[in-house]
């Protein structure tokens, strides 16, 4: 397959146009900035009069929103109260088309809670304590991540007594 030659100025004429087109860019970009700077000069020069119709503009759709709901508030109270609710379902209530919503339910009976004796121990007893800690330690030296003396230190010291000044002599389980 073979490719015509360029003519000899058409690089140089893809360099101007590109050349050309970077500059218009940049000139573009200038632009723009200048036209943000204007923009937000003319904001911070009329920001009361942009909050004080704002303001005037969030009063006015609180009236109408007010005077919508007076209106109707009857209406929607009446349908609520009279609507058909499940034992321990729930009704909702959509309000702006799904902006706020209220739910209501009717109280159910809560199953009695358990009494006291049923519920498990929270704290566990010392000896069990120490036959799981010792049953962790020797899966441990099983797998050979501590050695043999790593192994006897730490039983070791898990079976010693905790020395605690001005109470005795005491077992970790204390």
């Amino acid at each position: 397959m073979s490719t015509k030659a360029d003519k000899p100025g058409a690089e140089l004429v893809k360099g101007v146009l590109l050349a050309h087109l970077i500059i218009g860019l940049h000139v573009g970009v200038i632009a723009l900035i200048g036209l943000l700077v204007i923009f937000f000069g003319g904001i911070a020069r009329y920001w009361g009069w942009i909050l004080l119709g704002g303001l005037t503009a969030a009063g006015l759709f609180g009236a109408f929103l007010y005077r919508k709901v007076k209106s109707r508030g009857r209406d929607v109270y009446r349908d609520i109260r009279s609507a058909p609710v499940m034992p321990g379902g729930t009704l909702e209530v959509s309000l702006l088309g799904g902006l706020a919503s209220i739910k209501f339910s009717k109280p159910t009976d809560a199953p009695a809670l358990p009494h006291a004796t049923a519920l498990p121990a929270l704290l566990e007893d010392s000896a069990t304590l120490r036959i799981r800690e010792l049953g962790n330690l020797a899966q441990l030296y099983e797998k050979n991540l501590i050695t043999r003396e790593e192994f006897e230190q730490a039983k070791a010291a898990m079976f010693t007594p905790v020395s605690r000044p001005g109470y005795g002599p005491g077992t970790s389980g204390n």
